[in-house]
């Protein structure tokens, strides 16, 4: 026997409402709709199921016996749509992504982007620090994932380069100079806002100045770029920024780019290797990753 249930719910709306034109208009269908259901249910199950009156229908025996199972089916059925709703829900979770550079220079805009369309699940925190402490908050799960520059050696990071990235010196905007002394010497006479030792820019000063160079003949010291363009603005010395960084910088005024010379760093996506593993971690360094491939 092959029941319909489009017509076992023309039954159960016609029992409750003792009506069939409320019950047709119930299921948005017409009242002729409905009872050509009940004809075809009682020619099936060979019985009367209904008594018609001018006041109205009424449940036969056999349709008062027929009432609770089809109830229990359409109970079933709103359990299954229940369950298969569950199913395709996906629960949220939240990742927190280390930014060390302004987020239009690490493309946060098309990441997010992507992100709602491929990952609508993922909340997304972002977090702006220095290299180092994205490299330490990640080891101790402070933070996900997060960019980072310059070269990260340690076994329990896992590590992909996005792009070369441009070191360049800036200079007070009405500095004197049009270029660098070509000598270390003349240049370590300048005044210099030196970034800390555990700045992946710190070892770019011995290039810069000469081996001779040290921390402690710089006219301050910067944790970060922000600070490091701050100074430079208020004429405590020459620093170093990311490229794109300086140009914007530059553009708003305050300092002047100094194209020689010329340092050459990475800008990685980093997380741990054990945290790769998760899911939703992967899928979204993944995304990040594939937003920087040619």
């Amino acid at each position: 026997m092959n029941i319909k249930l489009d017509r076992l719910k023309s039954f159960l709306l016609v029992a409750e409402e003792a009506n069939l034109t409320r019950a047709a208009a119930r299921r948005h269908s017409t009242p002729s709709a409905v009872s050509e259901h009940l004809r075809q249910l009682e020619e099936e199950f060979e019985v009367l199921l209904f008594e018609r009156s001018k006041q109205g229908m009424s449940l036969t025996a056999a349709g008062e016996r027929l009432l609770m199972p089809v109830r229990q089916v359409f109970t079933a059925v709103e359990d299954v749509r229940n369950t298969a709703l569950s199913l395709r829900s996906v629960p949220h979770a939240t990742l927190r992504l280390g930014l060390n550079s302004p987020p239009e220079y690490l493309r946060v805009d098309e990441v997010l982007r992507r992100k709602t369309d491929a990952l609508p699940h993922l909340n997304l925190e972002m977090k702006t620090r220095a290299s180092t402490q994205i490299v330490e908050q990640v080891l101790s799960e402070e933070l996900d994932l997060g960019y980072v520059y310059g070269n990260c050696e340690d076994p329990r990071l896992k590590v992909v380069p996005l792009t070369p990235v441009r070191i360049s010196v800036v200079g007070p905007a009405d500095t004197e100079l049009d270029t660098l002394p070509a000598d270390f010497e003349s240049r370590r006479r300048l005044p210099w806002v030196w970034p800390n030792r555990d700045c992946p820019f710190f070892d770019f000063m011995k290039d810069l100045l000469g081996p001779q160079a040290s921390l402690s003949d710089a006219a301050t010291s910067s944790d970060d770029e922000y600070s490091t363009v701050v100074m430079v603005k208020s004429g405590m010395g020459f620093g170093l920024v990311e490229r794109e960084f300086a140009e914007q910088s530059q553009s708003r005024g305050g300092v002047r780019i100094f194209d020689d010379p010329e340092m050459i760093t990475n800008l990685n996506l980093i997380c741990g290797v054990r945290n790769y593993e998760r899911s939703e971690l992967r899928a979204l360094f993944d995304l990040i990753v594939s937003e920087w491939k040619p």
